[in-house]
Parts: C-alpha cells; sequence; structure tokens
C-alpha cells in the first residue's frame, strides 16, 4: 500500500511539472506576441525627391518602382519637373528635399549661393543633348548655323552644350542667334518655324524630331562635353540626416545594378513611370551611363563651366567658386567608397 502510494505521489508530481512548464510556455509565448501586436511598425522615413523627367534620371524612378527606397524603410514620394534645372529651383524653394540634376545648374546657382551640395553623380552621358536642324532652313552641316536662330534653355545643360559645340565648329556667338525657350516648348517651336535649330535634351530632342517627320536634320555630336545628373540636398538637410541619404544611395545603387542587368524591363518602368515613347527609351538607352560616383571630373568640368559663365557675363562673379565645398562625402563613402575618390 505504501509503495503504490509511493507510485502514485511520483506520477502526480512529474505531472503537475509537466503541466506548469505547458502553462509557463503558453504564458511566454502569448505574452510575446501580445507584445509584438502592441508595438507599433517604426514609420518609414517620408523624403520628397524632385525629378527631372528625363532618362538620365532612370535610377530614381526605377528605385521607384520597385520599392527599392521602401525596403530601405524610406516613404519616397516623387515631384516631377520638366528639367533638372527647375526640379532644384523647386528644392530651393523648399518644395522638395533632394532634386536630380546636371552639372551646369549647379555651377550656374553656385555663384548666388552655397547652401546646399552634390551628394552622388548617378549618370553620365556624352550624347543626350542633340542639335536638331529643319532641313528647309538649308542646314545639313554645322557650319550652316551661321546666321540662324538656335533654340535652347538657357541655364541648363543644353545651353553649355551649345557653347561647347559652335566652339568646336569654328562659329562665333555672334554669327548665331540663340533664344531662350523652355525644354518643353522646344519642339514646337522647332516645328513652327520660330527657331531654325535647337539644342535640346532626351525625351525633347525625340519629340522634336517626331514633330517634323522627314524635315529634320541631326548635326553630328560632340564628345567634348561629359554631362552629368546629380542628387543635390541642401546643405543642413544633408548634415541632419546622413542614415537617411545612406539608405537613398542605397536604394539608387541597387536601382542601378538592376538597369544593368535588366535592360527591357528598366525600359517598360521608366516608360510607365515618365509617359515616355518607349521607342525613344530603347533608340536612346545605350547613350546613358549608369553608375554611382563622386570623383574629380565633376569638379573639373564644373570650374569649366564657371570660367564659361564669367568669360559670357552670365554672372558678375569674377572668382570660381571652391567647389570642394559643394561637396558632401559622407554619404558615399558609405555606400561606395570606392567610388568617392574627392579628396577634402
Amino acid at each position: 500500500m505504501r509503495k503504490t502510494m509511493r507510485n502514485m505521489t511520483g506520477q502526480v508530481g512529474l505531472s503537475g511539472i509537466l503541466w506548469g512548464m505547458m502553462v509557463l510556455f503558453t504564458f511566454v509565448v502569448c505574452a510575446a506576441s501580445c507584445s509584438k501586436q502592441e508595438r507599433p511598425a517604426e514609420p518609414k522615413k517620408k523624403v520628397t525627391v524632385g525629378v527631372a523627367s528625363a532618362t538620365l534620371s532612370a535610377p530614381v524612378f526605377i528605385a521607384y518602382e520597385k520599392r527599392f527606397f521602401s525596403d530601405e524603410g524610406l516613404d519616397v514620394v516623387l515631384k516631377l519637373y520638366p528639367s533638372g534645372k527647375k526640379a532644384m529651383e523647386g528644392m530651393f524653394a523648399g518644395e522638395v528635399d533632394l532634386a536630380t540634376v546636371a552639372d551646369t545648374p549647379i555651377v550656374l546657382a553656385s555663384f548666388a549661393r552655397e547652401d546646399y551640395v552634390i551628394l552622388a553623380t548617378f549618370v553620365h552621358s556624352y550624347d543626350d543633348v542633340k542639335v536638331l536642324c529643319r532641313k528647309d532652313r538649308g542646314i545639313i552641316r554645322p557650319a550652316d548655323l551661321k546666321g540662324k536662330r538656335i533654340g535652347t534653355s538657357l541655364m541648363t545643360s543644353a545651353h553649355f552644350f551649345i557653347h561647347v559645340y559652335l566652339v568646336e565648329h569654328g562659329i562665333r556667338k555672334s554669327e548665331v542667334n540663340v533664344i531662350d525657350v523652355p525644354p518643353q516648348e522646344l519642339p514646337e517651336a522647332l516645328r513652327h518655324g520660330k527657331v531654325d535649330a535647337v539644342a535640346i535634351f532626351e525625351p525633347y530632342a525625340y519629340q522634336a524630331e517626331k514633330a517634323l517627320p522627314g524635315n529634320v536634320v541631326r548635326l553630328p555630336k560632340s564628345s567634348l562635353y561629359r554631362e552629368t545628373f546629380n542628387l543635390v540636398a541642401m546643405k543642413k538637410f544633408a548634415m541632419d540626416n546622413l542614415e537617411g541619404l545612406k539608405r537613398i544611395l542605397k536604394a539608387v545603387d541597387r536601382s542601378i545594378e538592376f538597369i544593368h542587368r535588366n535592360r527591357k524591363e528598366s525600359i517598360s518602368l521608366l516608360a510607365g513611370a515618365t509617359a515616355v515613347n518607349e521607342t525613344l527609351l530603347v533608340s536612346v538607352w545605350s547613350d546613358f551611363i549608369y553608375g554611382l560616383s563622386l570623383d574629380r571630373s565633376l569638379l573639373t568640368s564644373m570650374e569649366d563651366e564657371a570660367r564659361w559663365a564669367m568669360r559670357n557675363r552670365i554672372t558678375e562673379v569674377k572668382k570660381i567658386p571652391n567647389y570642394l565645398d559643394y561637396i558632401y562625402l559622407d554619404a558615399m563613402k558609405a555606400v561606395r567608397p570606392e567610388s568617392a575618390t574627392i579628396i577634402k
């Protein structure tokens, strides 16, 4: 009888221990689950980017479409502008936090202010800006531009490009009439004969050719101007948001890798995001070299453009700004240190 009681006591004790362990385990799981449900997800950091509606901006558009920004914990909003110059002006006006813009507007703005910085170059091209002419105005070669009206968008990359192009072909500034026309209006200006030729970047170059089928001549391209497209921010925003900027560049870098591996899908995504003709994108895609960088060639180009602006009285400033002061290296060094070769 005592033996039986001992056995029963042992069984009851073991069962009690197992039951207690099960209750404790259930409690821990429930507590963890409740705690997880009660703890709200960390909100994504909102960043507004002013983007030029151009093929050059492809990495930003595709990073948005593929949710690479979201993967980095960012709530990115894109605001479209007809040019990088307008996108940067939007940033100065407080409409956006960042902007995509070519090197020329960056240089021209530097004569008036020093409160913004370049975060990274993400593409370059020698063939984005094109010189298109009306055949019925007798223009079939660069020399025929003499005495003609050339439409372009002043204070943009196309403005500096036409200067380089005229010098390259021995045409003096006084021998042509350069007319300022907003980029989105250049195709119609050429079609209606308000100008005889245009210096124009994509996608407006393609639109200009289509506006005058059979009556547009494209003059030979130039390899003297290396246009870059860059991501810029106000200096204070950059200083206050290093972690966010690193995430932005990681997403853009991932987008560039996607572009290199998925040409067809990238073109399709960009066409959908910008309403730019997919046939155009196919025809010009190889003209753009995508890749994150911050290198000495950017500084050299900016100094050349500053000298051009001073010689042509575009600015009254007599001294070239120190463009090292306009470079913010920290984010690029964290994301692509091998491509951040500028030394400050």
